[in-house]
């Protein structure tokens, strides 16, 4: 099952495609996106998506993504 019509198309070449999220959402998205000064809520959501490959790709080959807290020491691993 393909949730994606254009999911024949070739990566970068498939145009814009309108997705729906909930209004408590696209304000996060808004909010995140000025807070990082972002051009628009769609680079957000294009650095998320790629935060959550880079997870997957290192859970794959057995890697893990920290984040560590110099303060405290402490260590939470990325995991879906």
């Amino acid at each position: 099952m393909s949730l994606d019509p254009k999911a024949a198309t070739p990566l970068g070449e498939a145009g814009p495609m309108a997705i729906e999220i909930a209004g408590k959402t696209a304000m996060l998205l808004v909010s995140l996106a000025t807070e990082i000064g972002a051009r628009s809520p769609g680079e957000v959501v294009a650095q998320a998506l790629g935060l959550l490959q880079m997870v997957r790709q290192a859970k794959a080959r057995g890697q893990r993504i920290v984040l560590h807290d110099p303060a405290t020491g402490r260590e939470i691993d990325l995991a879906l």
